[in-house]
């Protein structure tokens, strides 16, 4: 009966997709490569072996050989091809158990066979002492020598040899041992190398499971493994570190979109509210304009704010500059606005400080603290700008101060610490600020420039992240 399709036992799609993914898989490739090295290195030094261990067999057998003969010339010199015939058949009446069996011919000058166990002299022997290797029959069963003939006195030939069974059959057993070998390292090397490769592909393969969790939408979802200490242990906590940030970049990013709406909603009523009743009054419709320009100004400071915050890492545009005469070009300036306050601003800079950065944008950074700290002086007050090595810059003042509630929200957006009477703006400069003190790689933090005082004013520090307090 011939099997339906529905019958037949289909291969599972998940094996399929498995043995798909490893045979594309850069691990599989890799198992691969390493197998055919590990291979080729083994073929070398079992070549290597094999030739070394044949060539010492080889030079060990010829130097028996050579001695052996030598003593039996001198037999022959002395004893003639009597005593030279009663040496031989006691030799080999007296064959080794182990090692290469002893081969001797002693003939005739007509080529006859005197004595000796090799059966007939052959015609391929040549007399002039040269090596000869061949099989021959030795007691009637062919048998692989090696040896030498002889021309003696009286033109009597002799042979002398050993057979070299033991050693064909000791290579034999060398390469019957290095396939065996080359087989299994072979074999466990591939599947040692395909369960790894099965292994590191599945750790992956949940690492692309997250990413792709998280393409899709679900940015709460984390990579697994993160509490391992090898690699892909340091990759899951680098991954799910980045997921953190950008969970929260995102939460920021959609606090900032509801704060800009709500933070916009108000002037634009306040505008329609204005021009409906300014009628043809060029005072209300001038406040109007007043108020789209502030508003301008809003939208600008957030486009900045953001588009500095999009450089952070980038270093692309920054250039060598001196931080210290950046500060002293802008402290004229807020000393003039200082001095309607009968205030002052004082620079502390004993030398020039140098530095890697944009000087539009650290310009602005001196420009917005200094602002910030003319704005809530005193009368009489004193705001003073140090700036040192490091990049170490400080503007401090004897104003009202920070409360130390707000000395991590006042770098937000739109963050306005209420005083009454005091000026009102948007919140944006000091968060400018921050985003300007990031992209060059710095941090910024607020304290009590005089703690315990009942008017203990600001220190906004500017340092090196990193750098010790």
């Amino acid at each position: 009966m011939v099997n339906s399709p529905a019958s037949l036992t289909p291969v599972p799609a998940a094996m399929k997709g498995l043995r798909t993914r490893l045979l594309q898989s850069t691990f599989a490739r890799l198992t691969a490569l390493v197998a055919f090295l590990v291979s080729l290195a083994s073929t070398v030094i079992f070549l290597i072996a094999y030739l070394a261990f044949a060539f010492v067999s080889d030079q060990t057998l010829r130097q028996l050989i050579d001695t052996d003969a030598a003593g039996l010339v001198d037999i022959y010199a002395i004893e003639g091809d009597e005593g030279l015939r009663r040496t031989l058949d006691d030799r080999l009446a007296m064959r080794p158990l182990e090692g290469e069996e002893p081969v001797y011919l002693l003939a005739s000058p007509d080529g006859e066979r005197v004595t000796g166990n090799l059966g007939k002299w052959p015609d391929e022997f040549s007399l002039d002492a040269s090596w000869i290797r061949g099989r021959f029959r030795v007691d009637e069963a062919p048998l692989p020598l090696l040896g030498r003939a002889f021309l003696m006195p009286q033109d009597y030939r002799l042979f002398v040899g050993r057979s070299t069974t033991r050693q064909e059959e000791a290579l034999a057993r060398l390469r019957t041992i290095f396939i065996a070998g080359f087989f299994i390292t072979l074999t466990l090397g591939v599947a040692g190398g395909l369960i790894a490769a099965g292994w590191i592909m599945g750790r992956v393969e949940r690492l692309n499971r997250t990413c792709q969790a998280v393409r899709d939408g679900a940015i709460d979802q984390r990579a697994p493994g993160g509490e391992g200490e090898d690699e892909f242990g340091l990759l899951s906590r680098n991954i799910n570190a980045m997921l953190d940030r950008i969970e929260r970049l995102i939460s920021a990013q959609r606090d900032v979109s509801d704060l800009t709406a709500h933070e916009l909603r108000t002037p634009l009523i306040r505008i329609d509210r204005t021009l409906v009743e300014a009628g043809d009054d060029p005072a209300r419709i001038e406040a109007a304009r007043e108020q789209l320009s502030e508003m301008g100004e809003l939208i600008n400071s957030l486009m900045d704010i953001s588009a500095i915050s999009a450089e952070i890492g980038d270093n692309r545009g920054l250039e060598a500059l001196d931080l210290a005469a950046l500060a002293h070009s802008l402290v004229p300036l807020y000393a003039d606005v200082a001095a309607e306050k009968k205030a002052s601003v004082k620079l502390e800079a004993s030398g020039p400080v140098m530095m890697r950065g944009s000087s539009a944008q650290m310009g602005r950074l001196i420009a917005n603290l200094l602002d910030n700290a003319v704005k809530f002086l005193p009368e009489g007050g004193e705001v003073k700008l140090i700036v040192r090595e490091g990049p170490v810059l400080i503007v401090e003042d004897n104003g009202p101060g920070v409360p130390a509630d707000w000395r991590e929200r006042v770098f937000m957006r739109f963050a306005r610490i209420q005083r009454g009477g005091g000026p009102r703006g948007h919140g944006l400069g000091l968060s400018f600020v921050h985003a300007v003190a990031r992209r060059h790689g710095l941090t910024i933090e607020v304290e009590d420039a005089r703690p315990g005082n009942a008017r203990p004013g600001a220190r906004f520090i500017v340092r090196p992240a990193g750098a010790p307090s």
